[in-house]
């Protein structure tokens, strides 16, 4: 044992009590250390005994100290693991509850789907106790689905990134779902049940209004329930969802989106309908039946003076004296003055508001509707209502519905197949020359279709889905004196005008008349190109003509009666092709710069907007693009809709994708 004192503290070194402090050697160790190395060789070099004494310093030293430091160290790291791996774990049983939550509620929109799809056949056959089988089967599922979304996991789990904005698609999707099951459903299955075939045939040709009427008692509960469903899908975000998830909601967001405002506008102007109708009184409607083989800007030459009576929802043809002095004063000289501006009449051949068969080369619809019923008034000192124009494209979509027609003294039936050739193309094979017999037939034909239409006894919902695809393709019309009546075929789409601003929509199109009087047109096919320049700030819209008229048409009536004095074959389809500028812009450029025939550019201003046209031949067997380009005016613009000329063949449309950037909001197809 070593007994000698201290040093005094002067002595010391100055980091011997830090040393010592943090020495982990045993104080037994240290002094027998300290002890050999005194005995240490005179050179500094250590003895043998202090080799053994450092040896067993290690010996009792390290276990020790690596024994502190797991006493130290150890449950800093475990701890944090153990948060860890409780938490992943308390995550996996989380999310393995909400994973089987999830496949629950897809199991139930999915079955509540699949029992929606027989829904339509069972009301239609007034199957009363399959719709109610069906929306109690519905209810169930859609309720099933609603209770699990509204539940505090799905609220925590919306809220997660990337995951939470699919989650909450779900949630507020399934929201959605279980408003309109709950409350727009029943009132939906009544109206369905109160418009039905039966109850909307009329006796003797046209439709029973009462059912409309009911239905203006129950439409406002129906738009509500559809707009506390809008507020939820207007919630989800599509472009931050999964695919897969987009695909399994998608349907029913474009289904809300779609039919709340339809189911407003049709509330909002169901009371006009009715008027539209005669549900107030008599009213009555010149039908021009455009005629697509001899083409016009809105159509074609409208070949057929039919004037539409109609009574409580009761339609008939009129054939009387009136209806007579019409057609005559319209195939003979109306003797009415030149469509006014001077510079909109400037645009025009000056026979255009002289015959009725050329009052539909104005592009903007209003201008046809006006002048008709100017016309009318002048034959009979009385007023239409309206006029509303359809082409035999139009017509071949409704006989899909109501299937085929016998036309009076005819042994062919006309049908959906084969309405368009019959009407427009062997008609004028089979009476060769007699253009009036050609035209007799044309209308007698067009007559018995729109018969049969008006006749009712037809299903609904699939006439309505072929009257939104000859809207879509520009083949309906309707203009109305009434400015209230005209406000609904505006916001119905169909009201066929030119626009002056940009307000709602920003209007381009290329419009084509017929200049070789013929009825080639048939075998005309056109497609549209739309290419927009940001840095320049201009619009480029194109038409592409083919002629492909066969080498077995030989009736002089079909071929170009005005072509040879111009220089042209016969079977040369020549069109006055007609653009203007976007409203506020200006026309800076056309391709080609000039017509083919000489002296008959013309330009003017259209409902305020700078306007060209010119003659162009389309050969038989080849293509002609024409092209205009417009500048774009300063500020906000709407989006970009595109007008044409209706042809036998649907038109293509191809809007480039530069055009987003000028036109927000603007669909287009990348090229």
């Amino acid at each position: 044992m070593d007994a000698r004192p201290a040093p005094p503290m002067s002595t010391r070194h100055p980091h011997a009590r830090s040393a010592i402090i943090s020495d982990p050697t045993p104080p037994h160790s240290r002094r027998a250390a300290r002890q050999a190395k005194q005995a240490s060789s005179a050179d500094g070099t250590p003895t043998e005994a202090f080799d053994d004494l450092l040896a067993l310093q290690t010996e009792e030293s390290v276990p020790r100290k690596k024994k502190k430091r797991r006493r130290r160290v150890w449950p800093w790291i475990v701890f944090p693991l153990l948060v860890i791996l409780v938490i992943l774990g308390g995550a996996a049983v989380v999310g393995y509850i909400f994973y089987g939550e999830a496949t629950q509620v897809r199991d139930d929109l999915t079955a509540a789907k699949k029992e929606l799809s027989s829904v339509t056949a069972d009301i239609t056959a007034g199957d009363t106790a399959a719709v109610e089988k069906t929306a109690a089967e519905v209810t169930k599922h859609v309720n099933s689905a609603n209770a699990r979304v509204s539940t505090p996991l799905w609220d925590i789990m919306s809220k997660i990134p990337v995951v939470g904005e699919n989650v909450e698609a779900v949630q507020e999707t399934t929201k959605a779902t279980h408003i309109l099951v709950r409350d727009a459903m029943p009132l939906a299955f009544q109206l369905l049940q109160k418009l039905n075939v039966d109850n909307l045939k009329l006796e003797g040709g046209g439709f029973n209004l009462q059912p409309f009427r009911d239905a203006q008692t129950e439409l406002p509960a129906l738009t509500a329930a559809f707009a506390d469903a809008k507020t939820h899908v207007d919630k989800i975000d599509r472009s931050a969802i999964l695919p897969f998830v987009d695909d399994s909601i998608g349907q029913l967001v474009d289904i809300v989106d779609q039919a709340t405002p339809s189911i407003a506008l049709a509330q909002k102007y169901l009371p006009t309908l009715l008027t539209v109708l005669g549900g107030d009184g008599p009213r009555d409607y010149a039908i021009l039946f455009q005629n697509n083989a001899e083409i016009r800007a809105t159509g074609g030459n409208p070949g057929t003076a039919a004037i539409l009576h109609v009574d409580n929802g009761k339609i008939e043809m009129r054939e009387d004296w009136e209806v007579m002095q019409y057609a005559w004063l319209g195939y003979n000289n109306t003797g009415m003055p030149p469509i006014e501006p001077s510079e909109k009449a400037q645009l025009f051949e000056s026979d255009t508001w002289k015959y009725v068969q050329n009052f539909t080369r104005y592009p903007d619809f209003r201008d046809t509707g006006a002048q008709i019923s100017t016309l009318w008034n002048k034959a009979t000192g009385t007023n239409l209502a309206g006029v509303i124009s359809i082409d035999p494209v139009f017509l071949s979509y409704m006989l899909k519905v109501t299937g085929p027609v016998t036309v009076p003294g005819e042994d062919e039936k006309i049908t959906a197949d084969n309405a368009v050739k019959l009407l427009l193309s062997d008609t004028y094979e089979r009476f060769g020359s007699d253009g009036l017999a050609a035209d007799e037939y044309f209308a007698k034909a067009s007559s018995a279709i729109f018969a049969k239409v008006s006749a009712g006894g037809w299903d609904p919902i699939k006439m309505f889905e072929q009257f939104q695809r000859g809207v879509a393709e520009q083949r309906f019309y309707m203009w109305f004196p009434d400015e209230a009546t005209q406000a609904m075929a505006v916001e119905f789409g169909v009201d066929g005008g030119i626009t002056s601003d940009n307000k709602t929509k920003t209007q381009t199109g290329i419009y084509l008349n017929d200049v070789s009087v013929s009825k080639l047109d048939y075998w005309l096919s056109t497609k549209m190109d739309v290419q927009c320049n940001a840095d320049a700030r201009t619009v480029t819209t194109s038409v592409t003509m083919t002629n492909s008229l066969p080498d077995d048409i030989y009736s002089t009536y079909t071929l170009g009666h005005r072509n040879s004095g111009w220089g042209f074959p016969k079977t040369t389809a020549l069109m006055d092709v007609i653009s203007m500028a976007l409203p506020g812009g200006e026309l800076v450029g056309s391709d080609p710069a000039a017509g083919d025939v000489g002296g008959w550019d013309r330009s003017g201003v259209y409902n305020g907007r700078q306007t060209k046209s010119m003659v162009i031949g389309v050969p038989k067997g080849e293509s002609r693009t024409v092209s205009f380009t417009s500048t774009v005016a300063e500020g906000d613009n709407a989006p970009l809709s595109v007008r044409f000329s209706p042809t036998t063949s649907e038109t293509p449309v191809t809007v480039g994708a530069g055009c987003a950037t000028l036109f927000p909001g603007t669909q287009t197809t990348a090229k």
